[in-house]
């Protein structure tokens, strides 16, 4: 499932249903390159909770941009092995509970049908598992 994640298609969809200021999209296809990639920050796994064919979690990374949180969001993301629908939330401190203390959230799907259940169509791609990253942290 790792090999398959590398060739995820990473679809940026609209930032319906979040508040938090603007979104700046951007897609971006992890397929290999002679450049190394850059290092994932270090971040706490924290409130993990699957039940049935979903899944969250919060990541935990002090000081996140939105970069690095984008970063943690997709190496995170290759570790799911599991619901076929997982949000994936970045917070700066254990104590953030609100759509505005997240930096960046990530919808991971496993495929087309999944996406259509559980996101409505928000994230769409041309190869499965996919991942959609919404940040609202740009600033």
């Amino acid at each position: 499932m790792a090999a398959g994640l590398l060739l995820v298609t990473l679809t940026v969809c609209g930032d319906e249903g979040h508040e938090g200021g603007a979104t700046t999209p951007t897609a971006v296809t992890a397929a290999p390159t002679a450049m190394t990639p850059p290092a994932t920050p270090a971040h706490t796994v924290a409130n993990k909770i699957e039940r049935g064919e979903t899944g969250s979690v919060d990541l935990i990374l002090p000081n996140a941009t939105a970069e690095s949180a984008e970063a943690a969001i997709e190496d995170h993301a290759r570790t799911i092995d599991g619901p076929s629908n997982h949000g994936i939330d970045v917070i700066r401190d254990k104590a953030d509970d609100g759509p505005e203390d997240y930096v960046c959230h990530g919808e991971w799907v496993k495929d087309a049908p999944a996406a259509r259940v559980h996101t409505g169509g928000r994230v769409t791609s041309d190869t499965w598992p996919a991942l959609g990253m919404y940040c609202s942290d740009r600033g």
